[in-house]
């Protein structure tokens, strides 16, 4: 009677693993945005391209590369390994429907034509990025399709 019980404990196990293994190039896709967020100056230069360097605009350029990517790096981790735990309603709302992803999927086209535009593609920090930029965007286009 006992090996029942952790037959049914393992196979639960296995199911879980499986889940987070499906779901595993969305924690990338997180962790990828996240360094965007925070060490590439891509959304920074874009927004500050105007000769006006005024403490408003740097202030906006910063938040703005810091927050939007962030914004949908935590919406990819919180989709592959917080599976089970509710957040904020709003936001759990927002992951369950398209347009989260849609959402994601046109900053990582921005981001891929800003680092074209800007010369950077040739470089190794921009190639990487743009690489994964459209790595991840055909991966989220098969996601959303999925959903």
């Amino acid at each position: 009677m006992g090996t029942n019980l952790e037959e049914k404990k393992g196979d639960r196990m296995i199911d879980s693993f499986r889940e987070n293994l499906k779901n595993m190039p969305l924690l990338i896709g997180g962790i990828f945005l996240s360094y965007i967020a925070v060490v590439d100056e891509t959304l920074f230069n874009a927004v500050t391209t105007s000769n006006l360097h005024n403490r408003l605009i740097v202030t906006l350029g910063t938040t703005f590369a810091a927050s939007v990517p962030m914004f949908f790096a935590v919406g990819m981790i919180k989709q592959s390994i917080l599976t089970g735990r509710e957040t904020i309603y709003y936001y759990e709302k927002l992951l369950k429907g398209k347009m989260f992803w849609i959402m994601a999927l046109i900053l990582l086209v921005s981001i891929s034509i800003l680092i074209y535009l800007q010369g950077r593609a040739h470089s190794i920090n921009g190639s990487i990025i743009m690489a994964g930029c459209i790595l991840l965007s055909l991966y989220l286009i098969k996601f959303v399709k999925d959903l």
